[in-house]
């Protein structure tokens, strides 16, 4: 693949390589240019902040940090067009898995070493994972206004109810008010009936007080005569 069918353009993580023709799938984009290095030294070189060091076996790495090595701007993706190989001969070529059209990020897969090491603590920025957090951050939303909205219906309930028993202690309150005045008006009968029958008493007791002093009288009548 020439060079004309990538180019290095602006990308969301600072620098990438853009297709500027139609790449079909299985075409090699670009060899990852560099010094080879032992293992060794190439850690030394990591301990210092070099980032693109590929390591191509346990013996041997590819310092790729010369800006002259255009796929050092192939950027990692989660969801990548391309992928990164080790030939026979021990180079390492950037291949595409799909067709990419122009004007596409052309991306591939890190590693999972260097994921963790370095690309997770500072937050994936490739698409995938962009749309991942997206989605997180919309369902924490949902969640969010379901439970606002939960706590909205259970504070309307609790208005209603409040309103409801006011209504009923209202209602309750009238009709004892209503009831009071049967009360006294009862309270009064008793009282006259058993002033009625106190009075009843008081004349029985008269009338045979009377009866018995008329007896007591009548012998003493008989004897006059």
């Amino acid at each position: 693949m020439t060079r004309k069918s990538f180019r290095v353009g602006r990308s969301k993580t600072g620098l990438g390589l853009f297709a500027t023709d139609v790449i079909p799938k299985g075409t090699i984009i670009a060899e990852y240019r560099g010094r080879r290095l032992r293992n060794e030294q190439a850690d030394k070189l990591a301990d210092r902040g070099n980032k693109y060091l590929y390591e191509i076996n346990n013996r041997w790495t590819i310092d790729g940090s010369n800006r002259r090595n255009l796929a050092r701007y192939a950027n990692h993706s989660c969801r990548p067009n391309a992928e990164s190989d080790v030939t026979r001969q021990k180079k390492v070529i950037i291949r595409a898995i799909k067709k990419i059209r122009p004007d596409d990020e052309i991306t591939y897969d890190y590693g999972e070493d260097y994921f963790d090491l370095i690309i997770k603590p500072l937050g994936c920025k490739c698409d995938k994972c962009q749309e991942k957090r997206s989605e997180q951050r919309r369902l924490a939303r949902k969640k969010r206004f379901a439970k606002q909205a939960r706590i909205a219906a259970a504070q309307a309930r609790a208005a209603q109810a409040g309103i409801t028993q006011a209504k009923e202690a209202r209602t309750g309150a009238a009709k004892t008010t209503a009831v009071q005045p049967t009360k006294v008006q009862g309270s009064k009968v008793k009282k006259e009936s058993a002033k009625r029958a106190i009075s009843k008493q008081i004349v029985s007791k008269q009338i045979v007080s009377q009866q018995t002093v008329a007896t007591a009288d009548a012998p003493e009548q008989r004897k006059a005569a």
